[in-house]
């Protein structure tokens, strides 16, 4: 800051005339504080640089223990990835061994409820259509068994089941006609006469 600088502040805080004496003091109180305020941020500038010296000895220090580390964490990396690799594949047979259940209860066991499962131990909905498409068709394959077991045999007894007459109605008939025929005089037969 110059005199005149000086001059000028002294009359705006309300001295009329300075004298040089008052600029000089007024100059000497301005520049201390300035140079104490420069010292304070020069202190705080040299704090600075060395916490930066120390973090950056520390950043290198950190560097060699990392770099030195580093095939242990490789190996901690590795047996993590390892042990996530177990835990799926634990998983996947729980999965499994749940569908396997439910299976189960539907009557899909055995040899069946293994080959509804893919290689990634998901379930395989054709092969579980193709076991349900079957075990229909051998249902109604028994439930025909079991409809024709009840059913007379044409071919032996004439249709009719076990222990009934075999002789057709016609027959029945005519056997009634001509036992009436052979028993009775002959007026009533003309009568009965066919």
């Amino acid at each position: 800051m110059s005199r005149e600088q000086a001059r000028e502040n002294l009359k705006s805080i309300g001295i009329e005339e300075p004298t040089d004496e008052q600029i000089t003091a007024y100059l000497n109180m301005v520049h201390g504080e300035a140079n104490k305020e420069k010292d304070k941020a020069q202190k705080t500038i040299d704090t600075l640089k060395m916490q930066a010296d120390k973090v950056s000895e520390l950043q290198k220090q950190l560097d060699e223990i990392n770099n030195a580390n580093l095939s242990e964490v490789d190996k901690a990396n590795k047996a993590t990835e390892t042990a996530n690799n177990k835990i799926a594949e634990l998983e996947s047979q729980i999965e499994k061994m749940k569908l396997k259940a439910s299976l189960a209860e539907k009557g899909i066991v055995g040899e069946d409820a293994d080959k509804l499962f893919d290689t990634d131990g998901k379930l395989d909905i054709e092969t579980l259509g193709k076991i349900i498409s079957d075990r229909e068709k051998a249902a109604a394959s028994a439930k025909e068994k079991e409809i024709l077991k009840d059913t007379p045999n044409p071919q032996g007894n004439g249709g009719k089941a076990d222990g009934e007459d075999e002789k057709p109605a016609d027959l029945k008939m005519a056997e009634k006609i001509h036992f009436v025929s052979t028993s009775m005089d002959s007026k009533d037969k003309d009568y009965y006469k066919l």
